[in-house]
């Protein structure tokens, strides 16, 4: 049996990135505006989610502090917000009670009637 070559990587134009993901955000129903950028506030809000800092979410993709806290971020102080929820503002992760509950099946299938189709 004969196996093909593998294929060269090939740069990704800007314009073919763009139109892939307006396809597949057409396709779905979604709206936005941002396109090639659609995941970049998301990972870094996530990444604070996690308690790194600043500098750590603006090293993950080359951002100045303009761009970072202008487009991405939220203008809250993350740790301050923590600390308010009644979460600890050290270490990486934090525990939230409520998920480790399981709802009755009876009130599962009045909220969600399809759940087991």
């Amino acid at each position: 049996m004969k196996t093909k070559p593998p294929r060269q990587a090939q740069e990704w134009s800007y314009s073919s990135h763009r139109e892939s993901i307006s396809k597949a955000l057409s396709s779905s129903g979604t709206r936005s505006n941002k396109k090639t950028h659609i995941n970049c506030g998301s990972s870094a809000r996530l990444t604070g989610n996690v308690c790194a800092n600043v500098d750590q979410i603006r090293c993950q993709d080359r951002w100045n502090n303009t761009t970072m806290n202008g487009a991405y971020l939220t203008n809250l102080p993350r740790e301050l917000v923590r600390s308010m929820a009644g979460f600890p503002t050290y270490g990486r992760f934090f525990y939230l009670a409520r998920t480790a509950l399981h709802p009755p099946t009876s009130l599962c299938k009045k909220l969600f009637p399809a759940i087991g189709e």
